[in-house]
């Protein structure tokens, strides 16, 4: 059976890469075996992935065709999270206002698919996309209250 390894946490992440570029070559990249990098990747053990490890292994991820640098942007999204006040937000109202950015942030990026797009409605566009990860971000930090709020009952 598979262990469960929750999103948004470093073990997952390695999973990600692992996924991609294999086991073995992380391991060879960190100058570790395969179990080392395994261990990492679990939730259970007490070991964990060294910053300059998470560093090689994005870059690796990223000469290895991945869009982006895993590591780096699990990072920086969990210190806008941490950073974010959500001790008395209401789901539902975090998951509507979620719903309505990312809403108008597909509306106004298909609006600037269009050939004759200005630079204007592509700036629209942009700023549409920052709201709605803004608000999805809001969103994960009052799941993150919530949690934090039934833990302490």
């Amino acid at each position: 059976m598979t262990k469960l390894r929750e999103p948004l946490t470093y073990q997952h992440t390695l999973t990600v890469i692992a996924a991609r570029i294999g086991w073995d070559r992380c391991g060879a990249i960190c100058g570790v075996n395969e179990r080392t990098v395994r261990y990492w990747s679990d939730p259970d053990c007490e070991t964990e992935i060294r910053l300059i490890d998470a560093e090689r292994l994005d870059r690796a991820f990223l000469d290895h065709g991945g869009d982006h640098a895993p590591f780096h942007r699990l990072h920086a999204l969990r210190l806008d999270i941490a950073g974010r006040a959500a001790s008395d937000v209401d789901l539902a109202r975090a998951a509507g206002s979620a719903a309505k950015e990312a809403g108008e942030a597909v509306s106004a990026m298909i609006e600037a698919t269009a050939h004759s797009a200005s630079p204007a409605k592509r700036r629209e566009a942009r700023r549409e996309a920052q709201e709605a990860i803004a608000a999805l971000t809001d969103g994960i930090a009052a799941l993150d209250a919530a949690e934090r709020k039934e833990a302490k009952a």
